[in-house]
């Protein structure tokens, strides 16, 4: 049996994936169950019969019997399945600068980053390149992100609600201070990939590659009508941006993807990408479903949708393929080797 496990806090964004993957997998003459990991605690006749997983959000419950860690949480109910995507590649999904140590350490590119705890090197960062973008480490959608640049000697950040003066400190939590904003080491900041002239910024474009056993199926971009402020150049959903899809792009931008894909270990996932008409390709994420996150779907809203944009049909079939099993060799050919 294949299921589909999650979490039932996670329910109301979850599952309608799940009845999307069902239904896919129906369609093409297969089944997959949803499962939540809270029946999966107390079900053991069905745990047994599961021979397959994809993993989608879930929270560990407490409980004294079994373990809080997600991936030992998994072998424990389910100690002989395939999880189709590995928990070693979740988290590196989620931890996006684990992910560009990896990608840069295989040579894709990726934009000029820092990673420090050090105000002073955050500022000349900022100086050197003009505007940046100071990130949060784990996968967000894109909440939790604020350009920065400098006002004189002043460094300014934009939320997106609120424009603020930014007081970076070693230590301590994230406040308001006054009219501050007081931002605590680690940093994590990013170079705005932007064309920058005389007539302003013009933001990267923002491509998104969806990737099914090393297949780009398709490509969505990001894009917004018009930038009003300097939070709007983090071209995200969650902060209203837009899809559209794209029919073509470059080869060297297909091979980035599918190259940052291979190095991640990613079967299944999203590649994000950005270039401008001077730069780039450069790889921004690697994201796949599980259970620290999920693959956004909101590109099935937009009028273009059709069957042939259905990440969750992709992935159906992907998972109702059986691996190849290796044939034993008799003697005789075993001998001819």
């Amino acid at each position: 049996m294949i299921v589909c496990l999650y979490g039932r806090a996670c329910a109301p964004f979850v599952e309608p994936v799940v009845r999307d993957l069902s239904a896919a997998a129906a369609a093409a003459g297969g089944e997959i169950q949803p499962l939540t990991i809270e029946a999966a605690l107390t079900d053991q006749e069905r745990r047994a019969a599961v021979h397959r997983l994809y993993v989608l959000p879930f929270d560990p419950p407490p409980s004294s019997e079994w373990p809080t860690a997600p991936a030992a949480l998994v072998r424990a109910l389910f100690p002989r399945i395939d999880v189709a995507t590995s928990f070693a590649v979740q988290d590196l999904c989620w931890d996006k600068v684990a992910t560009q140590e990896r990608l840069l350490d295989r040579g894709l590119p990726v934009p000029e980053t820092l990673m420090s705890a050090e105000p002073a090197e955050v500022y000349e960062f900022v100086r050197a390149h003009g505007f940046a973008i100071l990130k949060e480490r784990f996968s967000c959608g894109g909440q939790g992100h604020v350009v920065v640049w400098f006002e004189g000697d002043q460094l300014v950040a934009d939320s997106g609600s609120h424009q603020y003066p930014l007081h970076l400190v070693t230590e301590g939590t994230r406040r308001l201070h006054g009219d501050g904003l007081v931002y605590p080491a680690p940093f994590y900041v990013q170079r705005l990939v932007a064309d920058v002239g005389p007539r302003g910024v013009t933001p990267g474009q923002v491509l998104r590659a969806y990737i099914v056993d090393n297949h780009v199926i398709f490509w969505s971009e990001r894009y917004r009508d018009r930038y009003q402020r300097p939070s709007d150049w983090l071209i995200n959903v969650a902060r209203g941006a837009k899809y559209r899809f794209v029919l073509s792009v470059s080869e060297e931008v297909r091979k980035v993807a599918l190259r940052s894909a291979e190095v991640i270990g990613m079967r299944i996932g999203a590649v994000d990408v950005i270039r401008t008409g001077s730069q780039g390709p450069y790889v921004l994420e690697v994201d796949t479903d599980g259970y620290h996150m999920m693959i956004d779907r909101q590109f099935k809203e937009i009028p273009e949708y059709r069957e042939f944009f259905d990440l969750d049909r992709y992935i159906a079939e992907a998972l109702l393929v059986e691996p190849e099993t290796p044939k034993s060799r008799t003697r005789a050919e075993a001998g001819k080797l």
